[in-house]
């Protein structure tokens, strides 16, 4: 009778021994469960605060070069304003011990001398050219509606990390001053339709880039070029911008790759676009 009775509690200890089991599990899976929705929320909110960081990033870029913008002008109108003011000097208009004169006007830049100019003419066309090359605003191209730019890189871009904007500061064509040589950044000088190319050279290494607009990726590339080779990606991108958009090219969000971005005199990267319509 006792064998019996310690068989039986044996029994019941071992059915309560698994139902705790279950309980436990249950908790482990429920728990676990939870752990994912928390890593996904999280993954969720890093991605919403990388973007935002892009975002803080590509305003402050635009920030500096309104402020060098603003900068430029002032300097330009500091000249203007004392250019004018030796204009209205009697002894600046008209210097008897210095008289020079010329056949024609057409060779300026060798002697800026005409029928009655002065050395102090000479100094005042100079003027003239300097304020011109700094005050770009007035394109005459760009009143017309004309908007286009063409710059390549003019060294390697060691190692880029991720969200690295690449600068392409050897800027050859300008046509509307939408681009920034300095920090790589376009900016639609007006509404329309636009096309943008951007290449991209590697010497053993691999890299992904991405075309943004504003905080948005419109296009991308890949290239390995491992083990001493040699290559170049390229792409195209067609959009809508309104005015004020920024456009620029950065390595990959995600991917770092590895290696540098090569540029030399046998192939160079090159990013560039212009107004469709």
């Amino acid at each position: 009778m006792t064998l019996v009775k310690n068989i039986l509690l044996w029994f019941i200890f071992m059915k309560s021994s698994s139902a705790d089991s279950d309980v436990i599990d249950l908790d482990v899976k429920a728990l676990q469960n939870d752990m994912g929705r928390i890593a996904s929320a999280l993954q969720s909110l890093q991605e919403t605060t990388s973007r935002q960081d892009d975002l803080i990033n590509e305003l402050l870029q635009r920030n500096n070069a309104q402020e060098k913008r603003i900068q430029e002008l002032e300097t330009a109108l500091k000249i203007q304003n004392k250019s004018k003011r030796q204009d209205d000097r009697p002894e600046d208009k008209e210097d008897k011990h210095n008289p020079v004169s010329v056949e024609s006007l057409e060779n300026t830049d060798k002697d800026v001398v005409s029928l009655g100019y002065t050395v102090q003419d000479k100094k005042k066309v100079r003027k003239e050219r300097l304020l011109a090359s700094i005050m770009t605003t007035t394109n005459p191209s760009y009143e017309r509606g004309i908007v286009a730019f063409y710059a390549r890189m003019s060294s390697d871009d060691q190692n880029p990390s991720a969200h690295h904007t690449l600068i392409f500061d050897n800027v050859h064509t300008n046509v509307g001053s939408g681009y920034n040589g300095v920090t790589g950044i376009f900016t639609a000088p007006q509404e329309g339709i636009y096309v943008f190319t951007w290449v991209i050279r590697m010497v053993t290494a691999e890299h992904s880039t991405e075309l943004m607009h504003n905080n948005d990726v419109l296009g991308a590339t890949f290239l390995r070029a491992k083990n001493g080779d040699d290559g170049s990606v390229s792409s195209t991108v067609v959009t809508h911008l309104t005015k004020g958009d920024v456009v620029f090219v950065r390595n990959h969000s995600q991917y770092v790759g590895d290696g540098s971005i090569k540029s030399e005199i046998h192939g160079q990267p090159s990013f560039s676009g212009w107004l469709l319509h």
